[in-house]
């Protein structure tokens, strides 16, 4: 069974699984993971289904990611998981993790430590032939991966692969990537956001989630100085959850700043509060649609 990471605890060999709900915390992950790699002196893959390369590059590039700069090195390759896993329309594990094997030799003959490399895996909802053998392509992988010359982080996405596909994703793989979460129920989540530094909070939250608010608020600033509150999944806010918010950002000190996103119901209670006349906080309202 995988063992619970977050994405800064990777090592060189590790095959974890990224198993997600919200596909903005996929992409924070994602953009975390590939950030990692290009500061440690790898190459890094990023293998893309359910949007298009050039979507994900940008994707990565407004996460805070230098992409240009890395793509024009050759350090960073932004492609479609299908050009790595099927031929002619069908799949086939073991020539799979032989073009793997060859991407990470070609990663070490260029210069770099090794290749870190996340995939995509929704191309194996289609009506691929083979697929069937995607349990012993993770199983192979990880053999791959065991002399340290490269790290790979393969997204499954809960809402679309069935029950028993996940299971034997989780036990193929070493280790369950996760963002670190302070609070996660039927109504409310809270959890750091990793590019931008921050946290973010969905669904609704009132008096009974001020505690792990506080929390998630006193470890991003104990983190970072400049943190994001991204609050753009959030359908409701009371009063005295947004005091948390607006307390906070009047207690900063030592030039810390924090920028809160929101939507305009959210925008209406925060701005009631004031904490757009907090010097040090930054309100951005995005208008609902």
């Amino acid at each position: 069974m995988a063992d619970a990471s977050r994405v800064e605890d990777l090592q060189p060999g590790d095959h974890a699984c990224l198993m997600f709900s919200d596909s903005e915390e996929r992409l924070d992950l994602v953009a975390a993971f590939a950030r990692a790699g290009l500061r440690q002196g790898h190459k890094v893959l990023c293998l893309t289904d359910a949007i298009a390369p050039a979507e994900l590059r940008g994707e990565l590039a407004e996460r805070g990611l230098s992409v240009h700069d890395a793509l024009d090195s050759g350090q960073l390759q932004v492609v479609g998981a299908a050009e790595m896993f099927l031929t002619d329309g069908s799949f086939a594990a073991a020539p799979v993790v032989a073009r793997l094997d060859r991407r990470v030799a070609q990663a070490r003959e260029a210069g770099f430590a090794g290749l870190w490399v996340t995939a995509d895996m929704c191309w194996a909802l289609r009506p691929v032939a083979g697929v069937e053998e995607l349990t012993a392509y993770e199983s192979q992988v990880t053999r791959l991966l065991s002399d340290g010359r490269a790290t790979a982080v393969c997204q499954y996405d809960r809402q679309c692969f069935d029950a028993v596909t996940l299971a034997g994703a989780t036990a193929n793989h070493e280790r369950a990537l996760t963002a670190v979460t302070y609070h996660d129920d039927a109504l409310l989540r809270i959890c750091r956001q990793y590019l931008p530094p921050g946290i973010r909070v969905a669904g609704e939250i009132d008096y009974r989630g001020i505690e792990p608010l506080t929390r998630a608020l006193a470890e991003a600033l104990a983190l970072d100085d400049h943190i994001d509150v991204n609050l753009l999944g959030l359908s409701f806010i009371d009063g005295s959850a947004a005091g948390v918010l607006a307390q906070a950002g009047a207690a900063l000190r030592n030039g810390s700043r924090m920028s809160v996103r929101c939507g305009a119901q959210t925008g209406k209670v925060l701005r009631a509060l004031g904490i757009a006349d907090v010097p040090a906080v930054r309100l951005v309202v995005v208008d609902d649609q």
